[in-house]
């Protein structure tokens, strides 16, 4: 897996890029990306300080609260462990974040006393996804970025909400800092996978995931995305891009429609945004099909929920941290 496929997007990142400029930013990635330097008054208590206040921060915005209502309506629900009582919530990594004085329980500090607003395609899921992993990509360095503090801190909040421990998270950028990865460890945030790792998860050869995953991607190059549908049911031969009206009888049709229904959840960029960037270049080598296909799949069949579509968390609205990010699921 190249680095640039872990190039973080910027907050304007919506405009159309030339396949030209596409492979110099490529090159360039590849060259300048790794693990970022740490201030010289970096420390692991510092780092997580400043997490625990984004928690908080993230925890009591009412954009955060809405989406977990938005996502319960749909159908998310929190994994059978958690429901069975046999889950440790203390142990939960939005929990080792919650401010002192918190005491409330994980789906009311979350989810309570919440005004939507109506929404496009707000679908329910035939069958309520329980995800056992979270796997989360792309957030930058929380010691040196507000914005990776957000994003991480939102992701705490969703695990939590989901019923997710620590052994069940999963975290890998490449620019994670010493201090980055030794806080998460060390405050029980999660695994910070290794590359190889990374790339088993998430690679261009990746294997499909072996348990109800949650992909937490937050502006990820699309490569990164192109990788995981790829290795989770998000190609052409499953997601509906060929043509089912040839040959076969009623039966093999039915067939290949089943095998068109692999279930995927994320969060991540608006695909729907891919669809309208790539009209008129699908031809294009670097098109993301993938993408591009489940974009039409959660159009046809799936759910989305913006963020914060309004803007409302204007701590984070100003530095882009969830500009056009959707969690998007299908086939469920």
């Amino acid at each position: 897996m190249g680095d640039d496929e872990w190039t973080v997007v910027s907050k304007g990142s919506r405009r159309k890029m030339s396949s030209t400029a596409f492979r110099a930013l490529q090159v360039r990635a590849e060259t300048d990306s790794g693990p970022a330097e740490d201030p010289p008054d970096a420390s692991v208590d510092k780092t997580w300080s400043q997490i625990e206040r984004a928690v908080r921060e993230i925890r009591d915005a009412p954009f955060a609260k809405a989406l977990v209502r938005r996502m319960e309506d749909a159908g998310f629900v929190p994994n059978a462990r958690a429901t069975s009582g046999e889950g440790n919530a203390s142990s939960s990594p939005g929990r080792h974040a919650e401010d002192a004085e918190t005491n409330s329980n994980s789906a009311v500090s979350v989810s309570g006393d919440v005004e939507t607003t109506p929404h496009p395609r707000r679908r329910r899921m035939a069958n309520a996804p329980r995800f056992s992993r979270m796997v989360i990509l792309g957030l930058g360095s929380p010691t040196l970025s507000a914005v990776s503090r957000f994003q991480l801190a939102l992701a705490l909040v969703l695990a939590e909400r989901f019923g997710l421990e620590e052994q069940d998270v999963d975290l890998y950028d490449p620019v994670f800092t010493r201090f980055d990865a030794e806080t998460m460890r060390a405050k029980k945030v999660g695994t910070v996978l290794d590359r190889a790792a990374a790339d088993a998860a998430c690679g261009p050869d990746a294997a499909p995931a072996r348990a109800p995953t949650f992909w937490y991607m937050p502006h990820c190059e699309v490569a990164l995305y192109e990788n995981v549908l790829r290795a989770n049911g998000g190609g052409d031969d499953v997601m509906g891009g060929g043509d089912d009206s040839g040959g076969g009888d009623g039966a093999d049709a039915a067939a290949r429609q089943k095998k068109k229904r692999a279930p995927l959840a994320l969060l991540g960029n608006r695909f729907e945004t891919y669809e309208l960037r790539w009209v008129g270049r699908r031809g294009a080598p670097e098109c993301p099909t993938r993408v591009l296909e489940a974009a039409v799949a959660i159009a046809r069949e799936g759910v989305e929920i913006e963020v914060d579509p309004e803007g409302t968390f204007t701590a984070a609205a100003t530095l882009g941290a969830f500009n056009d990010t959707s969690v998007q699921a299908w086939g469920f």
